[in-house]
């Protein structure tokens, strides 16, 4: 008979400010260039703009968001509400837990949201597009993406990349690219950061300048018909 930490990956655990997880990130696409050179960059957000961005300015190449969520539920929002309240190492712990993988695995449903700028790029040709993540633990979100990716994209070559793997995911999808394994990496994309307010703001200039783009091109446009 299994006892109930057989299967159990030992899972380490670390903390990376955002200086460090940009450098890293920039040597892991001269890695990453030995076998592939994206021309486009599609990153899960939030949580995935921190490391894509490096990755996409390395390759001098455009770079487009799509937005996953698990569904609201009661027990969700409770988790949240603890999570939040209770100290850093004590959530680390919580995270490792067997546990809390199988109770991840269960909630298969996600909620997409694909940006503008993804569905800009949706109407341009790309060769070769490379998904980025903070990190995989089920691989369901990351499952759904490449679904959808290569869906929108059937003559791209499509490649995943996640700063960090954990092998619970293995089972569903295996990540072509990956910094670390078996290791939860607290960055500034955490909300118990001291840099989350920090990678907030950059994430919502990169939305922003999309914004104030587009508005100049339709400005144009009119000025044009007028």
């Amino acid at each position: 008979m299994k006892t109930a930490g057989e299967n159990a990956i030992h899972i380490e655990t670390s903390r990376r400010s955002m200086d460090s997880i940009i450098s890293d990130c920039k040597s892991w696409a001269v890695e990453i260039e030995k076998t592939y050179q994206p021309d486009l960059v599609v990153f899960i957000a939030k949580s995935g703009f921190l490391f894509a961005k490096p990755i996409a300015e390395y390759f001098g190449c455009e770079m487009a968001d799509i937005l996953v969520s698990r569904p609201a539920s009661e027990i969700k929002d409770k988790l949240k509400t603890v999570i939040g309240i209770i100290p850093e190492k004590v959530v680390m712990k919580i995270l490792k837990m067997p546990l809390m993988y199988k109770f991840n695995e269960k909630k298969e449903e996600r909620n997409v949201e694909l940006s503008a700028r993804y569905k800009e790029e949706n109407r341009n040709p790309h060769e070769k597009i490379l998904i980025v993540d903070d990190s995989v633990d089920t691989g369901l979100t990351l499952q759904c993406v490449y679904k959808i990716v290569r869906k929108n994209f059937p003559s791209a070559v499509v490649r995943t990349a996640s700063y960090a793997v954990i092998d619970y995911s293995r089972k569903r999808v295996s990540v072509d690219y990956y910094r670390y394994r078996n290791m939860l990496v607290l960055t500034a994309t955490s909300r118990k950061s001291p840099q989350y307010d920090m990678f907030l703001k950059q994430y919502e200039i990169w939305i922003g300048q999309k914004e104030r783009k587009q508005c100049r091109e339709n400005k144009d446009a009119g000025s044009d018909m007028g």
